[in-house]
């Protein structure tokens, strides 16, 4: 996949995004699959950022996994756009089919889907509009499940349920259900029921996924618009069933979408600064279609997604400014704009033939900092 260096949100968003404080809880990680077919890693407290980035490969043409679980040992399974179920690497990408015939029939990524592996690791459910089957690990046999719906006396008594959810380590099975806006669990473990717990404070627009973290708490994927000409993406918000809490509505907004999800656990908080290398001798004056101009010739390559806040310093003064967005490791190709009145001091400086220094920072998505100087020539 190109590397993606959108920049999705406002400037002052961006900036707050780098600088909001730390989520009290630990950190969680989470396992993915991108609508573009990759399997990525992410962590609670360093999202939108992605790595252990890998083409997922195994599966036949045109098939996609659209749902993700983990069983008891650890290992990683997804659900096809085929009603396949695979054994995934992470580390790799591999996908490795488990059976010789599809679990179920087709899946599609666009619409609902709850597959759950059970805590005792002896089934996975899957759940769709229309759709219920418990498949049986070990043979791959399907049987058809009741179905749920809303219980009586429930704000949504009645309403058939096509939910992402995931089991909880009571064995009930707890996310969200889209046609209701509703955070929901079943009434009792194996119940036919669910029960409302809270309103959904978002719009969820499929693909909406849902896992259930290592504290109890349910982390829901969510497509952020289905306008045909806004970039895939997807918001990461977080819901703690215990007191109510929800998180991340408004942010953290992902520069990817997630076609399905996994926790994989608590994981160490990443204190390491990014690493950074940059290049190139000369900025140049440009100046784009719209008329107007700005100033290139900085690369800036980093081992690890995030943002990097560049400025032009013409005697001491800051002359220009860049800011670019990285979702994963890779270079970004800075430009600066300047305004009116440093603008025209940048160009007499250029033809003088002046040297600037170039103050880069560069943030990664869980708030570390590398900060260095560039000595760089102006030139028209």
């Amino acid at each position: 996949m190109p590397l993606s260096s959108r920049t999705l949100l406002t400037t002052a968003a961006l900036a707050a995004a780098v600088i909001a404080p730390s989520a009290a809880n630990a950190a969680e990680g989470v396992t993915a699959v991108t609508s573009t077919g990759d399997v990525v890693q992410l962590h609670s407290d360093s999202a939108p950022g992605l790595t252990g980035i890998h083409k997922v490969t195994g599966l036949a043409a045109g098939e996609s996994i659209v749902g993700l679980d983990r069983t008891p040992t650890g290992e990683l399974l997804g659900l096809t756009s085929a009603g396949n179920i695979a054994s995934v690497d992470r580390d790799t990408g591999k996908a490795t089919l488990k059976f010789p015939a599809p679990v179920t029939t087709a899946v599609a990524a666009n619409a609902p889907v709850t597959f759950a592996v059970a805590p005792d690791g002896a089934s996975a459910r899957v759940i769709t509009p229309g759709r219920d089957v418990v498949v049986d690990l070990a043979t791959g046999a399907a049987t058809s499940g009741p179905g749920l719906t809303f219980a009586a006396g429930d704000p949504h008594a009645g309403a058939q349920a096509a939910p992402a959810l995931d089991y909880a380590a009571d064995g009930r099975l707890i996310g969200v259900d889209s046609g209701q806006s509703a955070y929901a669990v079943q009434t009792a473990a194996g119940a036919a029921t669910l029960q409302t717990l809270a309103g959904v404070p978002f719009k969820t627009i499929e693909p909406t996924r849902a896992t259930v973290a290592s504290d109890g708490s349910v982390w829901t994927a969510t497509n952020l618009s289905d306008k045909p000409n806004r970039a895939p993406q997807s918001r990461l918000v977080r819901y703690d069933p215990a007191t109510g809490k929800i998180t991340g509505q408004d942010g953290v907004y992902l520069l990817s979408r997630l076609d399905a999800i996994a926790a994989d656990g608590p994981v160490a908080d990443d204190r390491t600064p990014p690493k950074a290398t940059s290049s190139g001798k000369v900025l140049q004056r440009k100046v784009n279609r719209r008329g107007d101009a700005y100033w290139t010739g900085l690369n800036v390559k980093t081992n690890e997604g995030g943002q990097i806040l560049a400025s032009i310093r013409l005697n001491g003064k800051v002359a220009g400014m860049a800011l670019t967005t990285l979702e994963r490791a890779g270079t970004a190709h800075l430009q600066f704009g300047a305004n009116k009145k440093y603008g025209a001091a940048l160009r007499r400086a250029a033809a003088a033939h002046r040297r600037v220094v170039v103050h880069v920072t560069v943030n990664d998505w869980a708030r570390n900092k590398h900060i260095y100087d560039r000595a760089m020539r102006l030139s028209l």
